[in-house]
């Protein structure tokens, strides 16, 4: 063969692949949205929000190919966001533990896993939007759920606006879920979501000390776990109670779909509040279950498995939980 028919061969052999690869992003785009509905104003838009959306399939399609990876990407609300829309779904404030933090779990028997996603005292996966209000989320899953092992496993639904709006000033501006432990103590509890609903944005304090509080806090509101100490985060596991921790998220983990997340490209500004909710192992690979605040369309049905024992973007740095009476 010529070195020009071979030139014209390879030639068409690329524009035949770049055609399969732009009719796979078309096929994907349209089953993307149909599957998440977007508002798009503009053919500008459009075009914008595509090239996001492609750019994201890239990345998903690389990592999914790679058969060393221990978790699947998948696309979700994300995959057309630009980096600063991602980051109004964030919140965490970096915690600031007291010294010489102690929980004796020595002596203490530990379940070889617990997982609560299915238990009666769990509530559905919420959806923050885009107010960075996960510390509020956070917070307030772990009293729903002592709340409801403490009433015969009777489900509560409390009121997270109540803390974005009263806890603290600008609330879709980031927080800390044992100042809201301490917020909730000190006002005498939180009230339940049908009377306080969740709007995503921030208004003016509507709570009233005369209201009947769902669940009242401790006046020892916040129990630290020690940092980095997997056995005494698994014995509060085991005791039938949830964690709440802070991340700093890698950017694959907006697209995590399955599987147990290990990236540890970790993005200091991605800081996320959420809630360890078990443990246990698969495919030998020990993994945190970890409730998000996302809706039940992200991840696996709102969860995702973190890889244990390694502190994994500080996810075993600062555990705590409260005391609910």
């Amino acid at each position: 063969m010529g070195k020009l028919s071979l030139l014209v061969s390879m030639l068409m052999v690329s524009c035949w692949a770049m055609e399969i690869h732009v009719d796979d992003v078309d096929t994907a785009w349209q089953k993307y949205l149909a599957e998440f509905p977007i508002e798009i104003q503009t053919k500008s838009e459009f075009w914008f929000r595509k090239s996001i959306f492609s750019e994201t399939h890239n990345n998903i399609a690389k990592h999914n190919a790679n058969k060393d990876a221990t978790f699947q990407m998948g696309h979700n609300q994300f995959s057309v966001m630009t980096e600063e829309e991602k980051h109004e779904f964030f919140g965490a404030l970096l915690p600031v533990p007291p010294v010489n933090i102690s929980l004796d779990a020595s002596s203490r028997v530990i379940a070889t896993s617990v997982d609560y996603r299915t238990h009666a005292c769990m509530s559905p996966v919420r959806y923050q939007g885009n107010c960075g209000s996960c510390w509020a989320f956070s917070a307030t899953a772990v009293v729903e759920f002592q709340k409801c092992m403490k009433n015969n496993l009777i489900r509560v639904d409390l009121s997270e606006q109540q803390l974005v709006d009263c806890s603290r000033a600008n609330g879709c501006s980031g927080g800390w879920e044992d100042e809201a432990w301490q917020y909730l103590s000190t006002v005498g509890g939180q009230i339940i979501e049908s009377t306080y609903p969740y709007t995503a944005k921030v208004a003016t304090c509507k709570f009233q000390s005369t209201s009947s509080p769902g669940a009242q806090i401790s006046t020892t509101f916040v129990q630290w776990i020690p940092t980095r100490d997997t056995i005494a985060m698994m014995t509060v596991l085991t005791e039938g109670r949830i964690i709440s921790t802070y991340m700093q998220l890698p950017n694959s983990f907006m697209s995590y779909q399955s599987g147990v997340f290990s990236d540890t490209t970790c993005v200091p500004n991605n800081a996320h509040a959420m809630n360890i909710v078990g443990y246990g192992s698969l495919n030998s690979v020990p993994y945190w279950v970890v409730r998000n605040s996302w809706g039940p369309t992200w991840g696996a049905s709102g969860y995702v498995l973190v890889k244990r024992s390694v502190d994994l973007c500080m996810i075993e740095t600062y555990p705590r939980t409260t005391n609910v009476l």
